[in-house]
């Protein structure tokens, strides 16, 4: 239903489990269709710029807490995700917070 509005891509890196020297270890790496919204802040300090916070990835792709997106050559950590269903049961959507 709303698939048509994943007009952008990423990696997802699904995260098996973390080994001795704190490292990922990844088990699979694929690419899912998405969109992703960046939160800007601006700083008030002597600088007048603008600081990107944390992001938020819409998919309908399987994400778990800890799995590793890379867009535009960065890398974000999944912190969250909530799953949304239509009236059937089926998932539909997954709203994806990323640091």
């Amino acid at each position: 239903m709303l698939k048509h509005l994943l007009n952008e891509s990423a990696v997802l890196k699904s995260v098996e489990t973390v080994d001795e020297y704190g490292s990922s270890v990844i088990s699979d790496i694929k690419t899912v269709n998405c969109k992703i919204e960046f939160a800007y802040s601006q700083n008030d300090g002597t600088e007048s710029s603008l600081l990107e916070k944390p992001a938020r990835m819409f998919c309908v792709e399987e994400v778990k807490i800890g799995d590793i997106v890379s867009y535009n050559q960065e890398n974000y950590q999944v912190l969250q995700v909530n799953t949304y269903k239509d009236l059937d049961g089926k998932i539909m959507l997954r709203e994806v917070y990323l640091k």
